[in-house]
């Protein structure tokens, strides 16, 4: 399964129940390393090389906890960070029971394959095998709803994507809703792009994502 992959995808106690009875998993950007006096820094976060693997057991800043570098989306869901709460606060609205912890009901990770050396991610950064990882998570989660974080990685999760079936109806959603038929899913997938949660568009544009976020997870009515 993990041909492409480096990053193994956080995946919530309380995936399979879902929101709204939908498996969410939820795509960022990157992950930043800002240890510019480690040793393996430059080799590490190389945008040409793009395989921060060969450190996945022996990053000093890691190692001293006994972590692994491929098992950060999990330790990134621990920390709890800003950018984190911003979405989660978001899709609480649409739980309706008691939840600790929203994070819990869904997956993630982030997009680009290694450990990025600079805080905004560039276009160069990505590669071909970031999309094959990407589909990877897809077959092995089987969600009902993808939310991809941010507009750098959009050209490949939605524009470049062939599997999206429904591109011409993307202005009826405001350019937020698409689906995909992804080969190894049995279902058809919602696929929601919005701006990620760190952008200062976030909070413009919250109450727009938040109807969309609804439209996709509500269930169908017969």
């Amino acid at each position: 399964m993990e041909e492409n992959r480096f990053f193994i995808p956080f995946k919530g106690m309380e995936y399979e129940k879902g929101i709204c009875g939908k498996k969410v998993f939820v795509v960022g950007v990157s992950f930043y390393c800002n240890k510019y006096d480690c040793k393996f820094f430059s080799d590490c976060t190389s945008p040409e090389k793009k395989d921060s693997s060969a450190y996945n057991t022996n990053c000093p800043a890691y190692t001293e906890t006994g972590a692994e570098l491929r098992n950060e989306p999990s330790y990134a869901i621990d920390e709890y960070y800003p950018a984190y709460q911003r979405f989660a606060k978001m899709m609480c609205q649409f739980v309706d029971d008691e939840v600790e912890d929203v994070w819990q009901r869904m997956a993630f990770t982030n997009y680009v394959q290694f450990f990025v050396p600079t805080v905004n991610t560039y276009k160069d950064y990505l590669s071909e095998r970031d999309f094959e990882a990407f589909k990877e998570s897809i077959v092995e989660l089987q969600p009902d709803v993808v939310i991809s974080w941010g507009m750098v990685t959009i050209d490949d999760v939605r524009e470049g994507n062939p599997y999206v079936i429904d591109r011409e109806k993307l202005p009826d959603s405001e350019w937020y809703i698409c689906h995909l038929a992804v080969p190894g899913v049995e279902h058809p997938i919602t696929l929601i792009c919005c701006f990620h949660p760190s952008s200062p568009d976030w909070n413009q544009d919250y109450e727009k994502c938040s109807k969309y976020l609804k439209k996709a997870l509500t269930p169908k009515t017969k």
